[in-house]
């Protein structure tokens, strides 16, 4: 992975702030706005859209920030988002693979993407992220400090 310090990186945090650790996503981009080490573009989604696909085809890497609700075996996983090409127009929310094979076929640009998932623990509708969800985004900003 290239340095995320870099002006033609994006990064999406996806989530709901009002439901508990589903607001990881955007807990993480706060957290890189307090920084000012950050030199690229953040982006706050409550879901991936199509119209996102548009936006990922101007950027030389993307990453997407996610809070997971699966039995993951870490606090959080960053892995290489791959292209999966099942691009399916009969939902409004797609996932981060969908939304790269999207701007590969509609604008034929494939940025290097990348997936940082948070494990969560709350997903009621409440402000603030759980005790270990807290945890797991400290976690998650150690782990991508490394590439900044």
């Amino acid at each position: 992975m290239k340095n995320l310090n870099h002006k033609n990186t994006l990064i999406f945090g996806i989530g709901n702030s009002a439901r508990q650790d589903d607001g990881l996503g955007w807990a993480f981009l706060d957290e890189i706005s307090n920084t000012e080490q950050f030199k690229g573009e953040l982006h706050y989604r409550y879901q991936l859209n199509i119209e996102d696909a548009e936006v990922v085809s101007h950027a030389e890497q993307v990453l997407f920030v996610d809070a997971n609700s699966e039995n993951l075996k870490e606090n959080c996983v960053f892995e290489e988002c791959e292209l999966n090409g099942e691009i399916t127009y009969t939902t409004h929310a797609l996932n981060p693979e969908a939304v790269l094979a999207l701007c590969k076929d509609v604008y034929g640009k494939e940025p290097k993407a990348y997936v940082l998932r948070i494990k969560g623990f709350g997903w009621e509708l409440d402000e603030g992220l759980s005790n270990q969800g807290k945890e797991n985004l400290k976690e998650a900003l150690e782990l991508l400090s490394k590439f900044m």
